[in-house]
């Protein structure tokens, strides 16, 4: 009963913090905490207030600086994939389309509909190809380098400093290897989907996808406070009420629709807030349950794929040297 009860407490308090960014953008910069000044009789020398007082000073602008940026992505994002890419997707599926078939009914009186029947299919993809397929890719581009620019301003503005990985090599790799293994486990979630069980290949596929989409929004807090990549997901495995809950909104806002633009469109949309929910939340640990072991599968498949290149690699012969004459 006790384990019930921490499972759907984690599962309840992850669904309420990852809201509660919708509110706290509105007022994200009003909230910054204000440096706790020095007791007088602590600095009584005035070169040292001086030099608190300038500290203070430049605190206060790199805090000033890191809100109007966090704002400024945010409006950003929010014009290149709500105004820019959804809207055109709205105009030309809900208004370029119709009007284009009742223009073929006034011409085409008996033989619109199939006219219309080669006609949609073919704008679409015309469309799909010259205009949706392009910026798709351009906003995925400049949408991650905005994100990363939203979750590091605002760690900084809440908690400070960012503590990254020390080794430049190591941080390369965890990039990487984080990558491949979002990849691997997007995939497993697809797969999982298509099972011939009706019902519960929806819940298996939806709980995977609340655990990834709440490991793409912790994983920038995570990353600047120095947290290797195999540490993000044990957390997230051992903790998984609360993290499937924190990830329930996104997955099921963007599971819903059939198009993959318009999917993607949606979550581009809406994972700036979840950034700032994440940066704020203090998850519910889940000490006394079961890991929800998902990721054990992917992360020992990339170890194998990794040694596989690794050795492949090693056992290449050397080029012969070049002779000298």
């Amino acid at each position: 009963m006790d384990s019930l009860k921490t499972t759907v407490n984690g599962f309840v308090r992850g669904l309420s913090d990852s809201i509660k960014g919708f509110v706290l953008i509105f007022h994200y910069d009003a909230e910054v905490p204000e440096k706790p000044r020095s007791s007088p009789t602590q600095e009584t020398n005035l070169a040292k207030r001086r030099a608190a007082q300038q500290a203070e000073k430049k605190q206060r602008q790199a805090s000033q600086k890191d809100e109007t940026k966090v704002t400024h992505r945010i409006v950003q994002c929010c014009v290149l994939n709500g105004v820019v890419f959804g809207l055109s997707l709205v105009i030309f599926n809900y208004l370029l389309l119709p009007m284009l078939k009742q223009v073929l009914s006034l011409f085409l009186a008996e033989g619109a509909g199939a006219v219309w029947h080669y006609a949609r299919p073919t704008l679409t993809a015309v469309f799909d190809m010259l205009w949706v397929l392009p910026l798709f890719v351009l906003s995925r581009i400049i949408n991650t380098i905005w994100f990363q620019d939203i979750a590091d301003s605002a760690y900084r503005q809440r908690q400070g400093r960012p503590q990254l990985i020390s080794s430049l090599s190591k941080l390369v790799a965890d990039v990487l290897i984080s990558i491949f293994i979002q990849l691997l486990f997007l995939v497993q979630a697809n797969l999982l989907m298509l099972l011939p069980i009706m019902g519960i290949n929806v819940v298996v596929g939806g709980v995977h996808m609340c655990l990834l989409n709440a490991l793409y929004a912790f994983e920038y807090r995570w990353f600047n406070m120095g947290w290797e990549l195999y540490k993000r997901l044990s957390f997230v495995e051992e903790n998984w009420p609360y993290f499937m809950g924190f990830g329930l909104p996104l997955a099921f806002i963007t599971m819903y629709p059939s198009s993959v633009y318009v999917s993607g469109c949606l979550f581009a949309l809406l994972f700036p807030v979840f950034i700032i929910s994440a940066n704020e939340a203090d998850p519910v640990l889940y000490p006394k349950g079961y890991p929800l072991q998902l990721f054990s599968g992917v992360v020992g498949l990339s170890n194998r794929i990794i040694q596989s290149l690794v050795t492949k690699r090693q056992a290449l012969p050397n080029p012969p040297a070049p002779s000298r004459r």
